[in-house]
């Protein structure tokens, strides 16, 4: 009787996890799909093919792909991270002050209210309205030179017409451009900042193999570069790329994730400084290192012509400088992490996107230092960057990766402290530069007073 009872138990164990199998296969979203409780883009269901099996990639894609597709996944997080807080140990952190990402956003309901009362006394002082009621001083300035219109982002047919992707609204985006003036009055007379919006890969693999669409635009620079001050350059990013997107010597965005490759950030780097008159190093120059790769050996970029391998791997470089990288809280405190490590992953560049502050060396003495403001789509952009500066800070100022009290300072204390003459603020499609969220912060964080 007892064996009969185990044998049944067994079956219907098994049988549950066939069921749930089953039903992560038949699972008909197979794409791309925001988890709102993680902040992030859930992994889709790898591209089959004779390349992705024999690189290692779709096993890969496909393990991820389980992991973030199986039926009640937000409610069995929630137990785990529960259970998890149960049983942890209380850590103090690092000496230095730096501690780990999901601390920084772990706040009291009253110390949210206080930090909101913050947002609205710096917008206040400053003469802005509240986000949602966002409009353009009636003041002549260059912000409001022209007339306001939507910023528009399209794809284009073989046969010259456009589809409309996306729309910007006008009133945010000019509060944007605003918000960059104030930016740019923090640096000396000779300094510059550049804003540009790197699209993700969602909106590239339209056009990457495909027929349907061969290019993509937007009107950024054309609305925007009238409401900004001098010394801002607004740079059209999809320009600089649309010509690489299916002539390119490795793949600028991967399928299954939204981020862009080391390629298509180095494009855009070279860009940059060939605009500043500064002769650019070039991707050819430095050697990678592969994601899913075993031996953990920097290759050259003749080596990678040579190798068969799928979109989703990733190239890390090696840097061609005594970098350094640490991790900055208080100003100027300090602790060393990494710069770019064969890691296997896009935590190889500067050790992944983390926060509140970074501070990175290039190892060249240029004289010049530069703050880097955005999300994810930094972490790759920076290393190509460093060969150009003494020294970049840099910081994401979502509320999952800033935090008003590790950072001790507000930024325009950081900007005076390192001496910065440029500035780049880099926001994916994913982030929304013109959203409440990006521009509330921004604004506040500035000049907020400690």
């Amino acid at each position: 009787m007892k064996k009969r009872f185990s044998f049944i138990c067994v079956y219907l164990c098994l049988l549950t996890l066939l069921c749930l199998g089953a039903a992560e296969l038949l699972n008909p979203d197979k794409g791309e799909r925001l988890s709102v409780s993680e902040n992030r883009m859930l992994a889709a269901f790898p591209a089959l093919s004779v390349q992705s099996v024999a690189d290692g990639s779709f096993m890969s894609g496909f393990e991820s792909y389980l992991s973030d597709a199986f039926p009640f996944r937000d409610g069995a997080a929630s137990f785990h991270d529960g259970l998890m807080g149960l049983v942890s140990i209380p850590d103090d952190g690092p000496a230095t002050g730096v501690v780990e990402d999901e601390r920084l956003w772990d706040q009291s309901e009253e110390q949210e209210a206080a930090f909101q009362q913050l947002i609205e006394e710096e917008r206040v002082e400053h003469g802005e309205e509240s986000p949602s009621a966002a409009a353009v001083e009636s003041t002549p300035t260059p912000a409001a030179s022209g007339e306001l219109r939507d910023v528009t982002l399209w794809l284009e047919r073989p046969d010259g017409t456009r589809d409309v992707l996306f729309t910007y609204p006008a009133e945010s985006v000019a509060d944007f451009a605003r918000i960059l003036n104030r930016y740019r009055a923090k640096l000396p007379e000779d300094g510059r900042l550049y804003f540009f919006s790197p699209q993700v890969s969602d909106v590239a693999n339209n056009i990457i193999g495909k027929t349907k669409y061969v290019g993509w635009g937007t009107d950024l620079v054309e609305v925007m570069q009238p409401l900004v001050d001098d010394g801002v350059i607004i740079v059209d990013d999809l320009a600089i790329l649309n010509p690489y997107l299916n002539d390119a010597p490795s793949a600028l965005y991967p399928t299954q994730d939204y981020y862009w490759h080391a390629i298509a950030a180095s494009i855009t780097a070279d860009a940059l400084m060939s605009a500043q008159g500064v002769a650019p190093a070039d991707y050819d120059q430095y050697r990678y290192w592969l994601s899913f790769r075993e031996d953990r050996r920097a290759r050259s970029t003749e080596e990678l012509a040579g190798m068969n391998y799928g979109r989703e791997t990733i190239e890390v470089m090696s840097a061609i400088s005594p970098a350094g990288s640490y991790f900055l809280n208080y100003l100027t405190q300090r602790q060393k992490t990494t710069f770019t490590m064969p890691d296997g992953g896009y935590v190889g560049f500067l050790g992944g996107h983390k926060g509140p502050w970074r501070l990175i060396e290039g190892g060249f003495h240029t004289g010049r230092n530069a703050l880097v403001v955005g999300d994810c789509f930094t972490i790759p952009l920076i290393p190509y960057l460093a060969p150009y500066y003494d020294q970049i800070i840099s910081t994401d100022v979502r509320d999952n990766f800033y935090s008003v009290q590790l950072a001790g300072a507000n930024i325009a204390s950081y900007i005076a402290h390192y001496d910065v003459k440029d500035i780049y603020v880099v926001w994916s499609t994913n982030a929304r530069f013109y959203s409440d969220n990006i521009r509330s912060r921004m604004s506040a964080y500035l000049d907020l007073a400690y």
